[in-house]
């Protein structure tokens, strides 16, 4: 793995990340920026007299050049991180610059692969660098003794018995089979037997070929069922490794994290957990989050159900023309080809009736106060295209504001509506929860009856 080293500077989401020009633009007047940054994870571009280089919408550890790193910070104050992503199963976007992380108890399923591929990725070091062999005592008793003459012992079990052929004796062995090797070993037959059992979606054969290629490497290597090696002062990284092994650290590490079925927190400071740094695209999980969420509230089965717009429950932009609109045109027009245009709300609330109450879309973008003209002017039109009275966006709340619902007025008989979900609340869950319970409590009023 490439470790970036130096100045790490901090930005916000969207926001201006302080470093020089000469941090970022080689003597040949070329971008430093290391392949596949540029456009992914930041902006650059000249404003003002000035280069500037901007962050886009992805938070974590992002490597810039060789040597400089940036942490990105959430644009809103958000401390459901790991809740959110293990709710949606969202698998963020992995980078090779190491990050520390703090461990927890349970693991979500996202993170097995993340874990394998850093494991599989310091094991072909060790590989390379040779594994791990200590000296064992090892005793038996031959007519071919060789290594240390137990004369004690010999004396008394064969001599004593006018046996004179055969002698104890102990001999010290080099061998792979340590604490150290058994602890990885069980760790990628812990994978092995997950990935087979798991479903072939992308990267599963793969991580499969790669793990047997590993279990091989460890053949000399004993299983250890009970996993006594947790109990060893080295593997559990109370006692150093040599220095010539150093490099056993973070495979020895992973591997205790996979047996002991623990996770990472993407909360917070770091922790002594090297992992390649995990990116979450936030206004994609913000999105995700809230429509799972509001999904398992309004569940239809003869209620209210809550669609995802952009599959499910998306419907073409335009309408055909009745038949006797056609007629009272008059030939008056010339028709246009189907455009392919969709209406894609990502919230879509469906009565048992068929009809839509309520339509709107999630938007990771701050409100002062009131939402920004182009995401009203967007839920107004699906709120024509579906007929529905009531039109939402939903924004996170900042810190200085009110969360909950807020009403703009209304556009004809569609209200407008915005609803402010603290990201930061303590148990987010409940949060949207009380979204949900809102929103039936605004159906019920909206239109007046």
């Amino acid at each position: 793995m490439d470790v970036s080293v130096g100045r790490a500077p901090t930005a916000h989401e969207y926001g201006r990340i302080d470093v020089a020009p000469a941090d970022v633009v080689g003597a040949d007047g070329r971008l430093l920026l290391l392949p596949g940054v540029l456009n992914n994870y930041v902006r650059v571009d000249y404003r003002d007299g000035e280069l500037r280089v901007s962050a886009l919408g992805y938070c974590g550890l992002i490597p810039l050049t060789a040597t400089m790193s940036v942490a990105v910070r959430p644009r809103f104050p958000l401390r459901n991180l790991s809740r959110m992503v293990a709710a949606c199963g969202y698998p963020p976007a992995v980078v090779q610059v190491l990050r520390g992380y703090a461990t927890t108890d349970g693991r979500d399923d996202w993170l097995v692969d993340v874990l394998a591929d850093a494991l599989l990725d310091e094991f072909e070091v060790i590989s390379g660098e040779g594994l791990l062999r200590k000296y064992v005592e090892r005793s038996d008793s031959s007519t071919a003794p060789h290594g240390r003459i137990a004369a004690g012992r010999t004396m008394s079990s064969f001599v004593s018995r006018g046996i004179t052929y055969k002698a104890h004796h102990s001999w010290w062995e080099r061998t792979a089979d340590n604490p150290e090797n058994r602890v990885i070993r069980a760790a990628f037959s812990w994978l092995h037997q997950h990935y087979v059992r798991a479903e072939r979606r992308s990267g599963v054969r793969h991580r499969i070929s790669r793990i047997a290629t590993a279990l091989h490497r460890l053949a000399e290597v004993s299983a250890d069922r009970r996993l006594d090696c947790l109990t060893d002062p080295v593997v559990r990284g109370a006692r150093p490794l040599p220095q010539t092994r150093a490099y056993y650290r973070g495979a020895l590490d992973l591997a205790v994290l996979i047996v002991l079925n623990r996770g990472v927190s993407l909360e917070g400071p770091g922790g002594a957990l090297l992992l390649p740094s995990l990116l979450i695209k936030t206004e994609d999980l913000f999105e995700d989050y809230v429509r799972q969420r509001l999904q398992a509230s309004f569940p239809g089965r003869g209620d209210l159900e809550l669609l995802d717009g952009n599959t499910t429950g998306r419907v073409t932009l335009f309408e055909d023309l009745e038949e006797q609109q056609v007629v009272a045109l008059g030939g008056l027009g010339i028709p246009l080809p189907p455009s392919g245009a969709y209406a894609k709300p990502d919230l879509v609330l469906r009565s048992p009736r068929g009809t839509y109450p309520l339509v709107g879309d999630v938007k990771y973008t701050a409100v002062t106060p009131a939402t920004g003209r182009d995401a009203v002017e967007q839920v107004i039109l699906y709120g024509q295209r579906y007929r529905s009275p009531i039109t939402m966006t939903v924004h996170p709340r900042q810190s200085n504001q009110t969360g909950g619902l807020h009403i703009a007025g209304r556009v004809g008989g569609t209200l407008v509506a915005q609803y402010r979900v603290d990201l930061d609340a303590e148990d987010l869950d409940a949060e949207v929860d009380e979204m949900a319970a809102v929103i039936r409590r605004l159906l019920d009023v909206y239109p007046p009856r």
